[in-house]
């Protein structure tokens, strides 16, 4: 691969990277998608931040799961809320029938990709007692 290309990989999973914590923070804009192509980018692009990526706290709770096609119901709930959010927000500020349209048709493959990916069971905190 050339140098430049590898370069431009870096640059755009660090831009995604930054983009995918400012996700944590803001409701409105979305964290996996982006920590998702940081996740391409740096494969691509470098093994060193690849690997450094997936040690992250973001690459498990974000990224991890997705990537092997199961989430808790947590992060299915939480996924559809932001997601239909977002598209109830865009379908009433948006004058435009056809659009409209298809912000809903969004909206139905969101929640059959949700079915679609497995519900992984989420572990209970074991007590231990004295």
């Amino acid at each position: 691969m050339k140098p430049i290309y590898r370069w431009i990989y870096i640059f755009l999973g660090t831009v995604f990277l930054i983009l995918g914590i400012m996700g944590v923070f803001l409701p409105l804009l979305p964290t996996t998608p982006f920590l998702l192509l940081t996740s391409y980018f740096y494969t691509r692009g470098s093994e060193r931040l690849n690997k450094w990526f997936r040690s992250t706290t973001f690459y498990h709770e974000y990224v991890k799961g997705f990537r092997k096609g199961e989430l808790t119901k947590k992060q299915k709930i939480k996924i559809i809320i932001s997601c239909y959010i977002c598209l109830a927000i865009s379908a009433v500020l948006v004058d435009n029938l056809y659009t409209r349209i298809i912000l809903g048709c969004i909206a139905i493959v969101q929640a059959i990709s949700m079915f679609i990916i497995k519900t992984k069971k989420e572990n209970p905190e074991v007590m231990i007692k004295k």
